[in-house]
């Protein structure tokens, strides 16, 4: 019996210590910082888009979004033979206007590919792009069969 438990005790530390690995692994692909920071509203518009990883990744992709998700182009270029843990792609032009804007990456760092975003809105009258996510109503129709009858509440 007391074997038993020893086993068991063993075999639990062990998932244990590999779950927790395999969760800091995956965060050291993710940045430490990024600027604009994830649902920050700036002031200005921003003049660059900067990512700072713990680790040296290989920048996939870089692409910057409105809120209508319309691809606006900040002339990334995947570079095969860059590996750092800092990024810095410069925006010398106007934005166009939108609601918040959206910046999707992509990272290797050979084993493992992880994808993510962050969000960011500037200007006068700016709000986070969280509360004008959640202020949007759905689109959705609901739509209910032709026949049958439906309660309202009311006794009928």
């Amino acid at each position: 019996m007391m074997q038993l438990r020893l086993t068991c005790y063993l075999l639990f530390s062990l998932l244990s210590f590999t779950n927790a690995f395999a969760q800091h692994t995956h965060g050291i692909l993710t940045p430490g910082v990024t600027f604009p920071k994830d649902d920050s509203v700036l002031t200005d518009p921003p003049r660059m888009v900067t990512m700072s990883f713990r680790v040296d990744v290989r920048l996939l992709k870089l692409a910057l979004y409105t809120a209508a998700e319309e691809w606006i182009d900040i002339g990334f270029q995947y570079d095969p033979n860059s590996m750092n843990h800092n990024f810095v792609y410069q925006i010398p032009f106007e934005l166009p206007e939108s609601n918040y804007y959206i910046a999707r990456w992509s990272v290797t760092d050979e084993r493992r590919l992880l994808n993510g975003e962050f969000k960011f809105a500037f200007g006068p009258g700016a709000i986070p792009p969280s509360e004008t996510i959640a202020a949007q109503s759905s689109d959705l129709e609901e739509v209910l069969p032709s026949t049958g009858s439906y309660r309202t509440g009311i006794n009928q």
